[in-house]
């Protein structure tokens, strides 16, 4: 039950950090996007 080692070379995961951290971002500022409106608007 041994991974291929070609599905999971060892640069993965420094490819994959940058990744989650920007689409993290993006959620994150869309959130607080959503929040100022929600503020601005509805007056929450």
């Amino acid at each position: 039950m041994t991974k291929p080692a070609r599905l999971y070379p060892k640069e993965e995961p420094m490819n994959l950090n940058p990744k989650v951290i920007f689409i993290g971002s993006i959620i994150f500022a869309v959130i607080i996007g959503w929040i100022g409106i929600a503020t601005s608007t509805g007056g929450i």
